[in-house]
């Protein structure tokens, strides 16, 4: 209304005063943020993926973090946050690397060395936890670190739900721009290549703080631990034996507290299945730096087991030696129950005659009594049959219980029917 006072004044005076003037001011774009202050922002941001590491994620402001990583990539800083990123994820998963592996140690060496790890547990028969003779508090040591690592990953996953994000929008722009891993799938690729992977060499966390945890430090050489295979022997190796040998007593029916062991083998299946899920796809990923700084014994036996990284990890190091210690398991079973049938129906031809000796003697051999507390020696074809075709069924529950994939299902399956049936079929009708 004052306006249109003066401008009737203005009109009444002839125009002898100026009207008044409003100037629009340009719109002034924003300043670029240099370097410096990229730092500091960054800064703030890596103390909040710390605080979310150690389950404080209530006391912080997720749309102010999330306000801050974008600013961050508007201002052309991706490359410094995303590589920011991956170290602090680093860090904090060389810690837990670094405390499953001492638990690892202890627990192997409180057990009196009972478990064997490697990089060959796919031709290993003698498969037992806490068997022969040991005792049941060995038995419990050795599920520590499957329980451990476990409950690391799922840990490690909620975490990694909540540092997406906060940096959804670099997802978004800058990772498809740059051929990046996305941020939640570089936390499951660091996972296996951090802690999977640990070799059981490398204890130390070698966390250097100096450098507020930016990526311009070079990451520790990890300490050479070579198995017979001349490959390193990794957390992996360590972990995988420990899975075979619970199917393996499972499979025994010697597996205390089955529906809990099956529970935990399950989440960390699942775990495999997810490590390789993240792992798939043409990244451009500076995959130097987790060679920088190596050298030596241990740059050496690196190289040597490079060359099956390419190999899903849940192939490479689960269904591979699954499928072969199930071949050797069934070969080694169906050989023996077959054996001590045809040795029986020969001793029973004996005994016809009179020799009633040899006929005690094949009846007292209890070493060889089966689960079902009949002795193997007293097989008829049709019963090893039916046994067969039980133990089918288990395998088909097992594979359920563990949530295999599909694939892994029908290989397992395949080698149950010809190691307890096809490569027996003409033994089976001589023995009817």
């Amino acid at each position: 209304m004052s306006f249109n006072n003066r401008s009737n004044g203005n009109n009444n005076n002839g125009g002898n005063q100026k009207s008044a003037s409003y100037a629009i001011k340009p719109f002034r774009s924003y300043s670029q943020m240099d370097q410096t202050s990229a730092l500091t922002t960054f800064q703030s941001l890596a103390s909040a993926m710390d605080e979310i590491h150690n389950r404080n994620a209530s006391t912080l402001s997720f749309e102010e973090l999330y306000r801050n990583a974008y600013n961050l990539v508007l201002h052309k800083h991706g490359n410094l946050l995303y590589e920011g990123i991956t170290e602090r994820l680093t860090v904090h998963l060389r810690r837990c690397g670094g405390r499953l592996v001492r638990l690892q140690r202890d627990i192997h060496s409180g057990s009196g060395g009972v478990l064997k790890s490697g990089g060959d547990a796919s031709k290993k028969t003698n498969l037992a936890i806490g068997s022969g003779g040991g005792s049941g508090s060995d038995s419990l040591l050795q599920y520590r670190l499957l329980e451990e690592l476990s409950k690391a990953w799922t840990e490690h996953r909620i975490t990694m739900v909540m540092v997406r994000d906060i940096f959804m929008y670099m997802d978004r722009t800058y990772v498809p721009q740059q051929r990046k891993r996305p941020v939640y799938d570089l936390g499951l690729w660091l996972f296996r290549r951090v802690v999977w992977e640990r070799s059981m060499g490398d204890d130390e966390d070698c966390i250097d703080e100096a450098s507020g945890g930016l990526i311009h430090h070079a990451m520790p050489a990890a300490v050479a631990v070579v198995n017979n295979n001349n490959s390193l022997t990794t957390l992996g190796n360590v972990a995988s034996t420990l899975l075979l040998q619970v199917i393996h007593q499972d499979r025994l029916d010697r597996l205390d507290d089955a529906p809990q062991r099956m529970a935990l083998l399950r989440s960390l299946v699942q775990m495999l299945l997810e490590l390789a899920h993240a792992s798939n796809g043409a990244y451009a990923d500076a995959a130097s730096s987790f060679r920088r700084g190596g050298g030596g014994a241990a740059a050496a036996a690196a190289a040597a087991s490079n060359s099956g990284n390419n190999m899903p990890v849940y192939e490479r190091d689960f269904e591979e030696a699954f499928l072969g210690e199930s071949q050797d398991f069934y070969r080694v079973e169906s050989t023996s129950r077959l054996s001590h049938g045809i040795s029986s129906e020969t001793t029973n031809i004996s005994g016809s005659s009179g020799s009633s000796n040899n006929m005690g003697g094949a009846n007292t051999n209890n070493d060889n009594d089966d689960d079902d507390g009949k002795p193997a020696a007293k097989y008829s074809a049709m019963e090893y049959v039916h046994r067969a075709q039980s133990r089918l069924q288990e395998e088909l529950v097992r594979a359920s219980t563990l949530d295999l994939p599909a694939s892994t299902r029908a290989a397992l399956l395949r080698i149950v029917e010809t190691e307890l049936i096809e490569r027996h079929a003409r033994t089976l009708v001589e023995m009817e």
